[in-house]
């Protein structure tokens, strides 16, 4: 249910009326009295609200959007209290901070995972599992282009097939009269990316039979019906719409040992999808072991409640969060001088995903520097060169054990020739903003007599007008009009990041750590890559930085509230990750600015190296 706005007005009204008895009331009580009060505010508040989120929002993914912005907002008010404490002369005692922060991070966490709702009860993301378990597992077999064509040719040699639902009632599903609908398409993954029907799979079934050995054909027409069984059929049917199997070979070699194990299952795919979990956690215990607890509660706040990587796109997947892992690994090793492991952990998860990768250029510059005004490497940062390429050297040659001798050279075809130049409607980056003709339209009156100057009609290049349901491809049109305005302004594309890296050298000169270089380095991700937005968790790169720029909590903790607010009041994909890059984008330049100049503060005492020839070094933080 949608409130009007009488009811929004009161909403509003009553929470400032609340509030003000609240404070009075507080400023008239002194000793003990004051903090139980407080205590009780506090939990009337959160009951409050969660009363009010349940009785006038319906939709419960909705009332999970707006918690997370309530979480981050509550997060940026207990920040500005404790300036105000601070002002004041009255800090507030160190074990409160650390119990209000750690509180609020585990609410965040509890948000992102909806509340523990998931979506689909059993616990694993049938349709990305699909994609990464089938993609690793008889990827000798399928390649980059298969996945969906063999599943077509499976379908139709599965003829009638009997299964028990979940509750025991049996059923059974035709899938060979299923798979023959004339309406019936797929994912033209080995050509031009756009819909195709099957008809003419379906004529040369041995393209796909021939891949594979008769056992292993067996082996995948049984993983296939378990998929179709599982999924239903409106939900496959979509499945083989999407883009495929699509990580570097790197990738493929933890995903095809895990996929050979055991056949796929419910039990088994559950079991899959609690290695991510693994890796979060990770994440996180690397954060407070490298920075402390504030930076986690900060990184976990900002992470559970920013709308452009929520649960909704990778939760339940199968190793879809192992490049984040490793990232901030690499930037919490560097803060930890483990400079051999930094260099591996960012090795590894730039071959996972490639575009993490690009947070090297950050670490480059302070490299060069020192190169230039030394003439030699430093020790730090030979070891880290080292750590990286021992893990490529490593990893490289069996990526090429478990696919083939093509690997890499399918990948680059399929992916970064085909994949990456197909539009997807939640693609982000920069090439996005470019490429986005209108952000929304804008309207005089209603009705006949509106008047609308601006993002509507065919020509605006929105999904809204551009989609036609009568085409193969209903977006073809939308793909091919982005990719036009894009090739037509390509070169102011390549001057925004030419005038960002000019900025950013002298930044990441002075600054010479090499973990707050690698950091910032995380806009060269929006500029020089377009990624689906379940990525944009790399952001979470924002929170150690946040040790050195305490303004940046509170712009975390905004820019998580703002993606909600973009989320919450956007209906089409292409307007709503088109603003969700401008927030981000903006976001990283403030950072940028933040480490402009260096100041004469206990920040800026952190960056300066404790002795002269170990540039790495942090000082001593004067309240340590």
């Amino acid at each position: 249910m949608r409130s009007n706005a009488i009811q929004i007005l009161a909403i509003i009204l009553g929470a400032v009326a609340y509030l003000a008895v609240a404070y009075f009331l507080d400023r008239s009580l002194g000793g003990r009295f004051k903090a139980y009060f407080r205590y009780l505010v506090a939990i009337a508040t959160a009951g409050l609200f969660f009363y009010l989120l349940g009785r006038f929002v319906d939709d419960h993914d909705r009332r999970v959007n707006i918690t997370k912005a309530a979480i981050a907002l509550t997060a940026a008010a207990a920040v500005f209290y404790e300036q105000h404490r601070q002002s004041a002369g009255r800090p507030i005692a160190e074990r409160w901070k650390r119990f209000a922060g750690v509180v609020l991070a585990l609410a965040a966490i509890c948000a992102y995972f909806n509340g523990f709702r998931f979506g689909y009860p059993p616990y694993y993301h049938r349709w990305d599992q699909y994609h990464y378990y089938m993609g690793s597992k008889y990827y000798r077999e399928l390649s980059y282009d298969g996945l969906y064509k063999c599943a077509v040719v499976a379908q139709d040699e599965l003829g009638l097939v009997a299964y028990k639902n979940e509750d025991g009632r049996s059923s059974s599903v035709d899938m060979r009269k299923e798979v023959r609908d004339p309406d019936k398409k797929v994912r033209n993954l080995g050509g031009d990316n756009l819909l195709m029907p099957v008809r003419d799979i379906l004529l040369h079934p041995e393209q796909c039979r021939d891949r594979f050995t008769k056992e292993r054909w067996e082996q995948y027409k049984a993983d296939v019906k378990f998929f179709r069984i599982v999924s239903g059929k409106g939900y496959w049917l979509d499945m083989q719409k999407d883009h495929g199997f699509n990580p570097p070979p790197v990738w493929t070699i933890l995903g095809k040992f895990f996929g050979e194990i055991h056949a796929a299952s419910v039990q088994y795919n559950q079991a899959l999808a609690t290695l991510d979990l693994l890796y979060l956690g990770g994440m996180f215990v690397a954060l407070w072991w490298a920075f402390g607890w504030r930076v986690f509660a900060v990184g976990a706040i900002f992470w559970g409640c920013q709308s452009s990587a929520p649960f909704y796109w990778t939760g339940g997947a199968l190793l879809r969060q192992d490049w984040l892992f490793y990232t901030v690994l690499s930037v919490c090793c560097i803060r930890k001088r483990c400079f051999k492991l930094a260099g591996a952990a960012l090795v590894y998860s730039g071959l996972l995903r490639i575009f993490p990768g690009l947070v090297v250029l950050g670490t480059l510059v302070p490299v060069v520097a020192h190169i230039v005004k030394h003439r030699r490497l430093k020790r730090e940062h030979g070891q880290m060169l080292l750590g990286g390429t021992l893990a490529a050297a490593l990893l490289v040659p069996a990526s090429l054990a478990v696919t083939n001798a093509h690997g890499y050279q399918d990948f680059y075809r399929h992916t970064l020739q085909v994949h990456d130049q197909t539009p997807l409607t939640n693609h982000m980056g920069l090439q996005v903003l470019i490429a986005q003709k209108a952000l929304g339209e804008l309207c005089i009156g209603s009705g006949p007599k509106q008047r609308c100057l601006w993002g509507t009609g065919k020509e605006s290049g929105r999904m809204k007008y551009t989609r036609d349901n009568n085409l193969t491809d209903p977006f073809e049109i939308w793909k091919r009009m982005r990719n036009e305005r894009y090739a037509k302004y390509r070169a102011v594309a390549w001057a925004i990041v030419a005038a960002t890296l000019a900025f950013f050298i002298p930044i990441a000169r002075r600054v010479k750590l090499l973990w707050i270089a690698q950091c910032l380095g995380q806009i060269f991700i929006i500029l020089l890559s377009q990624l689906t937005c379940y990525y944009y968790s790399f952001m979470i790169l924002g929170a150690p930085l946040s040790r050195l720029r305490k303004q940046l909590e509170l712009w975390l903790f905004g820019l998580a509230a703002v993606t909600q607010i973009i989320w919450l009041n956007s209906f089409w994909n292409d307007d709503k990750y088109t603003a969700l890059t401008y927030a981000s984008l903006v976001f990283c330049c403030l950072m940028l600015f933040s480490f402009w100049r260096r100041r004469p503060t206990k920040a800026a005492a952190e960056l300066r190296p404790a002795r002269a020839d170990e540039g790495e070094h942090e000082a001593a933080p004067a309240s340590a």
